[in-house]
């Protein structure tokens, strides 16, 4: 069945709410926009478990492997797209910024990596029509992440290009613009100010706050574990390139794009990386397609992707027990998924429940609706009155049935008022095995004050 993580549980029940009834934003709160959600509903019709979203992640990493496949081709010669290929379907694992998971930037790469596709068929062909098509490939990776806007950088790259310059940047902004006027107009209809708040708001100040650089050199060893020789390659690839124009600006582009949009989120978590692997795999290949020997170019390729080698390699040879631990999640998923049996057999799904915090997938595992929309630490604790409402409804009459306490200081600055409160309408009725988590039951309802 495999595993899946927070972030990725959290989707599913937020994708869960809405196909409920509940107001995308509001009840239902996520920082992403509307694409990545629907992309998830879709994936939990076709089952409501963890597989559904393996599946999600398999099908987004085969396409990205032929997509890049087909630019590799269309930049240089067959043997480069082969290679690009080869290196993306071992090195996109990506076992430590967690590329296996089917995270935003997993998603928005599938259709910005079609978009640079068919922005170079539009340059080949000439075509109007592709060039619109991959404008609005382009623009629909953004809904799945707001930082996916690489893809776009290079189809505004080949439109430049083009000799109708001004039409051409017209098709841009009109192919563009389906998408991200759609999610737009969903937005106003729902609720703009929500909407704005959640989906703009919340990464500005992300992206603009101090500790963006503690965060920032906090990430640098998991990317570099598995980006470093694939990083080397690119650079000679770009260098290599340099008599190539086409190669040249449009490689530059979109990893540049790329970087951009590692940047733009501020809290540098291991999977934003993940918006790397697509163009490093190209431009590595492009390097490495220009040697004579065939097997020489396969042969560093695999050095290429070495990490990502050897972390398959013990994977599948270790035990039970070491695999587990190489998996980012899984020792977690496997008490998250205890804790959530206990939720289903002490509580109806008419009660509510919440976990302190940041692990939004218990709610997916347990079937249960939580008591705030609010399923993450960073925004309880970015979003004006957010702990304060969460402290209200913990004490409030009609109060979430159970509360997992997942971590021991959950929340900056508000642990005083939360365990006072925790003490006085809740009791200890369970701790998980092996993990020691705690599960708090409600107590008889009484009147606050």
């Amino acid at each position: 069945m495999g595993s899946i993580g927070p972030d990725e549980g959290g989707y599913a029940y937020v994708a869960w709410q809405w196909s409920r009834g509940a107001d995308l934003y509001r009840s239902a709160w996520v920082d992403r926009p509307q694409g990545l959600i629907l992309v998830y509903r879709l994936l939990i019709s076709i089952s409501h478990s963890a597989w559904a979203i393996r599946l999600g992640a398999v099908v987004a990493g085969a396409a990205i492997t032929l997509l890049v496949v087909a630019i590799g081709r269309l930049l240089a010669s067959p043997a480069t797209g082969f290679l690009a290929g080869g290196i993306y379907a071992i090195a996109g694992v990506g076992p430590h910024i967690e590329g296996y998971t089917f995270n935003g930037e997993l998603a928005a790469a599938l259709p910005a990596t079609a978009a640079v596709a068919a922005a170079l068929v539009a340059w080949r062909r000439d075509s109007r029509r592709w060039l619109v098509a991959a404008a609005a490939l382009g623009g629909s990776a953004m809904l799945m992440k707001q930082s996916g806007f690489d893809g776009l950088a290079v189809v505004f790259a080949v439109a430049l290009l083009r000799r109708e310059r001004v039409k051409s940047l017209a098709l841009l902004a009109a192919g563009a613009a389906v998408p991200l006027g759609a999610s737009a107009l969903a937005g106003w209809l729902t609720g703009w100010r929500f909407y704005w708040s959640a989906v703009v708001g919340d990464h500005l100040g992300a992206a603009t706050s101090a500790s963006r650089l503690t965060h920032l050199l906090r990430s640098l060893p998991a990317a570099e574990r598995d980006l470093l020789p694939l990083a080397a390659a690119a650079v000679l690839g770009l260098w290599l390139s340099r008599k190539q124009p086409l190669q040249l600006r449009l490689g530059l582009v979109w990893l540049a794009a790329a970087l951009v949009g590692v940047n733009l989120g501020g809290l540098y978590w291991p999977h934003y990386y993940v918006q790397l692997l697509a163009p490093l795999c190209v431009l590595a290949a492009l390097a490495l397609g220009r040697a004579r020997n065939l097997a020489f170019a396969w042969t560093a390729a695999g050095l290429v992707a070495l990490p990502a080698l050897v972390f398959l390699g013990v994977l599948v040879h270790g035990s039970d027990y070491r695999s587990d631990r190489m998996v980012a999640y899984a020792v977690g998923f496997e008490n998250d998924q205890r804790i959530a049996r206990y939720a289903r057999s002490h509580s109806s799904p008419r009660d509510s429940v919440y976990a302190l915090v940041s692990r939004a997938d218990f709610y997916f595992l347990a079937d249960r609706s939580s008591a705030s929309p609010y399923l993450w630490s960073h925004p309880l604790n970015a979003i004006p009155g957010a702990r304060a409402a969460l402290a209200r409804t913990l004490a409030a009459p009609r109060r979430p049935r159970l509360v997992v306490l997942f971590q021991r200081a959950p929340l900056q600055g508000s642990e005083k008022r939360l365990r006072a409160i925790l003490h006085r309408y809740y009791q200890v009725v369970w701790r998980a095995p092996q993990t020691g988590t705690t599960v708090l039951a409600a107590q008889k309802r009484r009147a606050v004050g």
